[in-house]
Protein backbone atom coordinates (compact mmCIF):
# COMPACT_ATOMS: atom_id res chain seq x y z
CA UNK A 1 0.00 0.00 0.00
CA UNK A 2 1.31 3.46 -0.91
CA UNK A 3 2.20 5.68 2.01
CA UNK A 4 0.59 9.16 2.13
CA UNK A 5 3.67 11.00 0.85
CA UNK A 6 4.45 8.47 -1.84
CA UNK A 7 7.18 6.72 0.12
CA UNK A 8 7.38 2.99 0.90
CA UNK A 9 6.99 1.77 4.47
CA UNK A 10 10.64 0.66 4.43
CA UNK A 11 11.75 4.18 3.48
CA UNK A 12 13.97 5.59 0.76
CA UNK A 13 16.98 6.43 2.92
CA UNK A 14 20.27 5.41 1.39
CA UNK A 15 18.88 4.63 -2.06
CA UNK A 16 21.57 6.77 -3.71
CA UNK A 17 24.29 4.82 -1.87
CA UNK A 18 22.68 1.49 -2.78
CA UNK A 19 22.48 2.51 -6.42
CA UNK A 20 26.13 3.58 -6.37
CA UNK A 21 27.22 0.28 -4.79
CA UNK A 22 25.14 -1.70 -7.27
CA UNK A 23 26.70 0.21 -10.18
CA UNK A 24 30.20 -0.26 -8.77
CA UNK A 25 29.58 -4.00 -8.30
CA UNK A 26 28.66 -4.35 -11.96
CA UNK A 27 31.69 -2.31 -12.97
CA UNK A 28 33.96 -4.63 -10.98
CA UNK A 29 32.37 -7.74 -12.48
CA UNK A 30 32.38 -6.44 -16.07
CA UNK A 31 35.88 -4.99 -15.81
CA UNK A 32 34.60 -1.66 -17.14
CA UNK A 33 31.60 0.60 -16.89
CA UNK A 34 28.57 -1.36 -18.22
CA UNK A 35 26.56 0.20 -21.07
CA UNK A 36 24.25 3.02 -19.97
CA UNK A 37 21.82 3.02 -22.90
CA UNK A 38 18.99 1.06 -21.24
CA UNK A 39 18.67 -0.43 -17.77
CA UNK A 40 15.51 -2.02 -16.41
CA UNK A 41 14.72 -1.88 -12.67
CA UNK A 42 12.20 -4.65 -11.95
CA UNK A 43 10.00 -3.94 -8.93
CA UNK A 44 11.29 -0.39 -8.66
CA UNK A 45 8.79 0.65 -5.96
CA UNK A 46 8.80 4.40 -5.42
CA UNK A 47 11.75 4.67 -7.81
CA UNK A 48 14.53 5.59 -5.39
CA UNK A 49 17.23 3.35 -6.90
CA UNK A 50 16.10 3.96 -10.50
CA UNK A 51 16.23 7.72 -9.91
CA UNK A 52 19.69 7.51 -8.38
CA UNK A 53 20.89 5.49 -11.39
CA UNK A 54 19.42 8.11 -13.74
CA UNK A 55 21.38 10.76 -11.86
CA UNK A 56 24.51 8.84 -12.87
CA UNK A 57 23.66 9.30 -16.57
CA UNK A 58 22.01 5.91 -17.09
CA UNK A 59 18.82 5.56 -19.13
CA UNK A 60 16.50 3.63 -16.82
CA UNK A 61 13.02 2.14 -17.06
CA UNK A 62 11.49 1.21 -13.71
CA UNK A 63 8.54 -1.18 -13.54
CA UNK A 64 6.30 -1.76 -10.54
CA UNK A 65 2.78 -3.21 -10.13
CA UNK A 66 1.69 -0.11 -8.20
CA UNK A 67 1.99 3.50 -9.41
CA UNK A 68 3.63 5.85 -6.91
CA UNK A 69 2.91 9.57 -6.44
CA UNK A 70 6.65 10.35 -6.45
CA UNK A 71 7.11 9.06 -10.01
CA UNK A 72 5.95 12.19 -11.81
CA UNK A 73 8.41 14.51 -10.08
CA UNK A 74 11.27 12.05 -10.54
CA UNK A 75 10.65 11.71 -14.29
CA UNK A 76 10.27 15.47 -14.69
CA UNK A 77 13.69 15.97 -13.10
CA UNK A 78 15.43 13.22 -15.09
CA UNK A 79 14.72 12.93 -18.84
CA UNK A 80 16.43 9.53 -18.99
CA UNK A 81 14.09 8.03 -16.40
CA UNK A 82 10.83 6.24 -17.22
CA UNK A 83 8.67 4.74 -14.47
CA UNK A 84 5.73 2.59 -15.56
CA UNK A 85 3.07 0.47 -13.93
CA UNK A 86 3.20 -3.16 -14.94
CA UNK A 87 2.97 -6.65 -13.54
CA UNK A 88 5.95 -8.94 -13.32
CA UNK A 89 4.39 -11.75 -11.28
CA UNK A 90 3.93 -14.42 -13.93
CA UNK A 91 3.30 -12.04 -16.85
CA UNK A 92 5.66 -10.58 -19.42
CA UNK A 93 7.48 -7.45 -18.33
CA UNK A 94 6.09 -4.44 -20.26
CA UNK A 95 9.29 -3.79 -22.25
CA UNK A 96 10.39 -5.16 -25.64
CA UNK A 97 12.37 -8.38 -25.92
CA UNK A 98 16.17 -8.03 -25.97
CA UNK A 99 16.01 -4.31 -25.19
CA UNK A 100 17.88 -4.03 -21.87
CA UNK A 101 21.63 -3.85 -21.35
CA UNK A 102 21.24 -4.42 -17.61
CA UNK A 103 18.34 -5.66 -15.50
CA UNK A 104 18.24 -4.85 -11.80
CA UNK A 105 16.23 -7.36 -9.77
CA UNK A 106 17.05 -6.22 -6.25
CA UNK A 107 15.13 -7.73 -3.32
CA UNK A 108 12.16 -8.49 -5.58
CA UNK A 109 12.02 -12.18 -6.48
CA UNK A 110 10.73 -13.19 -3.03
CA UNK A 111 7.64 -10.96 -3.51
CA UNK A 112 6.73 -12.51 -6.86
CA UNK A 113 3.94 -15.06 -7.06
CA UNK A 114 5.82 -16.84 -9.86
CA UNK A 115 9.55 -16.14 -9.48
CA UNK A 116 10.55 -18.79 -12.00
CA UNK A 117 8.55 -16.90 -14.62
CA UNK A 118 10.19 -13.68 -13.48
CA UNK A 119 13.61 -15.18 -14.28
CA UNK A 120 12.26 -16.23 -17.68
CA UNK A 121 11.04 -12.67 -18.32
CA UNK A 122 14.45 -11.28 -17.38
CA UNK A 123 16.03 -13.63 -19.92
CA UNK A 124 13.54 -12.41 -22.53
CA UNK A 125 14.20 -8.68 -22.11
CA UNK A 126 18.00 -8.85 -21.80
CA UNK A 127 20.09 -8.34 -24.89
CA UNK A 128 22.54 -11.16 -25.71
CA UNK A 129 25.53 -10.55 -23.48
CA UNK A 130 23.44 -8.38 -21.13
CA UNK A 131 23.76 -8.61 -17.36
CA UNK A 132 21.32 -8.95 -14.50
CA UNK A 133 22.08 -7.84 -10.95
CA UNK A 134 20.00 -10.34 -8.96
CA UNK A 135 19.75 -10.07 -5.16
CA UNK A 136 17.34 -11.39 -2.57
CA UNK A 137 17.01 -13.34 0.67
CA UNK A 138 18.02 -16.94 1.30
CA UNK A 139 15.37 -19.39 2.53
CA UNK A 140 17.98 -21.26 4.58
CA UNK A 141 18.82 -18.21 6.69
CA UNK A 142 16.85 -18.74 9.93
CA UNK A 143 15.57 -15.16 10.35
CA UNK A 144 12.92 -13.80 7.97
CA UNK A 145 14.37 -10.46 6.79
CA UNK A 146 11.12 -8.51 6.42
CA UNK A 147 9.55 -9.16 9.83
CA UNK A 148 12.76 -10.23 11.64
CA UNK A 149 11.17 -13.33 13.14
CA UNK A 150 13.01 -16.67 13.22
CA UNK A 151 11.73 -19.70 11.32
CA UNK A 152 8.32 -18.27 10.29
CA UNK A 153 9.29 -18.33 6.60
CA UNK A 154 9.74 -22.10 6.86
CA UNK A 155 6.05 -22.54 7.71
CA UNK A 156 2.96 -22.34 5.49
CA UNK A 157 2.00 -18.68 5.26
CA UNK A 158 -1.31 -18.90 7.11
CA UNK A 159 0.25 -20.93 9.90
CA UNK A 160 3.14 -18.49 10.18
CA UNK A 161 0.86 -15.47 10.34
CA UNK A 162 -1.42 -17.16 12.89
CA UNK A 163 1.60 -18.01 15.02
CA UNK A 164 2.83 -14.41 14.92
CA UNK A 165 -0.60 -13.05 15.87
CA UNK A 166 -0.95 -15.56 18.69
CA UNK A 167 2.37 -14.34 20.06
CA UNK A 168 1.21 -10.74 19.97
CA UNK A 169 2.93 -9.47 16.82
CA UNK A 170 1.33 -6.66 14.84
CA UNK A 171 3.56 -7.42 11.83
CA UNK A 172 1.92 -10.65 10.68
CA UNK A 173 0.41 -8.85 7.69
CA UNK A 174 3.91 -7.85 6.54
CA UNK A 175 4.88 -11.49 6.08
CA UNK A 176 4.19 -11.34 2.36
CA UNK A 177 7.48 -12.59 0.94
CA UNK A 178 8.80 -16.08 0.35
CA UNK A 179 12.42 -16.77 -0.41
CA UNK A 180 14.02 -19.82 -2.05
CA UNK A 181 17.22 -21.76 -1.50
CA UNK A 182 20.37 -21.54 -3.59
CA UNK A 183 19.79 -24.81 -5.44
CA UNK A 184 16.39 -23.63 -6.66
CA UNK A 185 17.83 -20.36 -7.94
CA UNK A 186 20.68 -22.17 -9.67
CA UNK A 187 18.17 -24.44 -11.42
CA UNK A 188 16.17 -21.46 -12.70
CA UNK A 189 19.32 -19.79 -13.97
CA UNK A 190 20.47 -22.96 -15.76
CA UNK A 191 17.11 -23.29 -17.53
CA UNK A 192 17.82 -20.02 -19.33
CA UNK A 193 21.53 -20.70 -19.82
CA UNK A 194 22.56 -17.76 -17.68
CA UNK A 195 26.22 -17.55 -16.79
CA UNK A 196 26.05 -17.15 -13.03
CA UNK A 197 28.58 -15.36 -10.85
CA UNK A 198 28.36 -15.16 -7.06
CA UNK A 199 29.50 -11.59 -6.33
CA UNK A 200 29.48 -11.23 -2.54
CA UNK A 201 33.16 -10.22 -2.59
CA UNK A 202 32.62 -7.58 -5.28
CA UNK A 203 29.50 -6.24 -3.56
CA UNK A 204 31.26 -5.85 -0.20
CA UNK A 205 34.24 -4.16 -1.85
CA UNK A 206 31.89 -1.83 -3.71
CA UNK A 207 30.09 -0.94 -0.47
CA UNK A 208 33.34 0.13 1.22
CA UNK A 209 34.38 2.01 -1.91
CA UNK A 210 31.12 3.97 -1.92
CA UNK A 211 31.51 4.70 1.79
CA UNK A 212 34.92 6.26 1.13
CA UNK A 213 37.03 3.44 2.56
CA UNK A 214 39.21 2.38 -0.40
CA UNK A 215 41.74 0.45 1.71
CA UNK A 216 39.01 -1.82 3.07
CA UNK A 217 37.63 -2.23 -0.46
CA UNK A 218 41.07 -3.18 -1.80
CA UNK A 219 41.64 -5.63 1.05
CA UNK A 220 38.34 -7.43 0.41
CA UNK A 221 39.00 -7.53 -3.34
CA UNK A 222 42.29 -9.35 -2.69
CA UNK A 223 40.66 -12.14 -0.66
CA UNK A 224 40.32 -15.48 -2.50
CA UNK A 225 37.03 -16.03 -4.30
CA UNK A 226 36.68 -19.57 -2.92
CA UNK A 227 36.35 -18.15 0.59
CA UNK A 228 33.22 -16.26 -0.43
CA UNK A 229 31.93 -19.19 -2.50
CA UNK A 230 31.71 -21.24 0.71
CA UNK A 231 29.14 -18.76 2.01
CA UNK A 232 26.73 -19.02 -0.92
CA UNK A 233 24.42 -21.73 0.53
CA UNK A 234 24.17 -20.13 3.99
CA UNK A 235 24.47 -16.41 3.32
CA UNK A 236 21.56 -14.27 4.64
CA UNK A 237 20.99 -13.11 1.07
CA UNK A 238 22.00 -13.91 -2.48
CA UNK A 239 23.92 -11.54 -4.72
CA UNK A 240 24.49 -12.73 -8.28
CA UNK A 241 25.42 -11.16 -11.56
CA UNK A 242 23.92 -13.15 -14.42
CA UNK A 243 25.00 -12.89 -18.05
CA UNK A 244 22.79 -13.85 -20.96
CA UNK A 245 24.75 -15.88 -23.53
CA UNK A 246 25.72 -14.21 -26.79
CA UNK A 247 24.74 -17.22 -28.91
CA UNK A 248 21.09 -18.45 -28.72
CA UNK A 249 20.50 -22.05 -27.73
CA UNK A 250 20.86 -24.39 -30.66
CA UNK A 251 23.23 -22.07 -32.55
CA UNK A 252 26.98 -22.18 -32.73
Amino acid sequence: MTEPLGQPRWGNAGRDRKAAALHETLRRVCGSDPPRSHWLDVGCGSGGIATALAERGIVVTGVDPEPWPSWADAMAAHPGLRLVQGAFDGEALPVPAESADVVVCNQVYEHDADPARLVANIARVLRPGGRCYFAGPNLLWPVEPHVFWPFVHWLPRRAAQACMRALGSSRAGELDAWSRDWLTLRRWFREHRFERRWVLRERLAAEFDVRGRPRMAAGIARLPSWLFALLEPISPGFIYVLRKPLVPEGHG
